[in-house]
């Protein structure tokens, strides 16, 4: 196997806004809720390394499920390697690799029940979201809609999941810090539908892009974010007081416009595309896609300013 494919695995692109950027928010929201010595952030680090392991082995599974769609897409305009397209691996490598990473998630998971009794309902639910999107068998990844039921959510099950490992508490506040970055996150990845559907569409990939080619998916995401967060000041100010409510659902539409400006122009790119030839299409909505991934980090390590030496809810 070749080493470039392990680079490929980790898929930084994906890792980093969703999963890093969820155990992020949850150190700190662990912080402001038991402390930092009254927190078992021993727990805290293995049910994130969890975590970890379980995206990792969603990019395996969707490596496998996407083969021979993978092989329509433009590689080199999207700046993405295909290890399986490219003869870098093969398909029982990366079956391999997803038994190890199982079994690995399978002992740390045995070691946090001990101390935490529902970790294995909230390692069940990360593999739930891992197959029923990845797995060759169910393929939800190839039906429409899953940018709102499925994406999201991937951020709030892994922040809640390490809150509740360093402090045996499921937090509200993590609950709604980790919805906002998720929709925020998840604005780039309905932008990557919006660039990858003509592939998608050779392959018979039926995501909402390609469905229902004429909405502008990404800015209909970005105002519902909007609305979301708007929504979401009263209970951040019950929890957090008035000031930090209003600091955190400001920096949240600051950012979820950007990222719907951004998304508006992939719309626009794609609408393009479909009238005219446009060769350049994937390679500019992929610059537009790669500053929303940008866009999503900063909002994440914002909001973890935020809360550093503000002390905890007591």
């Amino acid at each position: 196997m070749d080493p470039r494919t392990f680079r490929r695995v980790l898929r930084i692109e994906g890792l980093v806004p969703f999963t890093v950027c969820a155990i992020v928010i949850g150190s700190v929201v662990t912080l402001w809720e038991a402390g930092f010595s009254g927190s078992d952030w021993t727990l805290f680090v293995i049910a994130s390394m969890t975590a970890l392991l379980i995206h990792i082995d969603a990019h395996l599974w969707n490596d496998i499920m996407d083969l021979e769609i993978d092989r329509q897409e433009k590689s080199r305009e999207t700046g993405r390697d295909r290890p399986l397209v490219f003869g870098w691996a093969t398909v029982g490598d990366y079956r391999k690799m997803s038994a190890i990473i199982t079994v690995l998630v399978v002992v740390l998971a045995a070691y946090l029940t001990a101390q935490r009794i529902v970790i294995p309902l909230l390692v069940a639910l990360g593999f739930f979201f891992n197959y029923w999107y990845n797995h060759p068998r169910f393929a939800y990844a190839h039906k429409p809609f899953t940018e709102w039921y499925i994406f999201p959510w991937l951020v709030v099950s892994v922040t809640v999941t390490v809150v509740y490992a360093g402090t045996g508490i499921f937090s509200l506040l993590a609950f709604i810090l980790s919805l906002l970055h998720g929709l925020i996150a998840t604005c780039f990845v309905v932008s990557m539908m919006r660039r990858d559907v003509k592939s998608d569409q050779l392959g018979r990939k039926y995501t909402s892009s390609v469905r229902y080619p004429g909405l502008p998916h990404s800015t209909i995401y970005g105002i519902v974010t909007l609305l979301v967060a708007v929504l979401m000041l009263s209970p951040l100010a019950r929890i957090l007081g008035s000031e930090r409510a209003y600091s955190i659902v400001l920096t949240t539409v600051i950012i979820a416009g950007i990222t719907t400006a951004l998304g508006a122009g992939v719309d626009q790119l794609c609408t393009r595309a479909r009238y005219s030839i446009f060769p350049d299409f994937e390679s500019k909505a992929n610059r537009l896609m790669v500053q929303q991934v940008g866009a999503s980090i900063v909002y994440a390590v914002a909001i973890a300013v935020m809360f550093v030496g503000s002390g905890g809810k007591g």
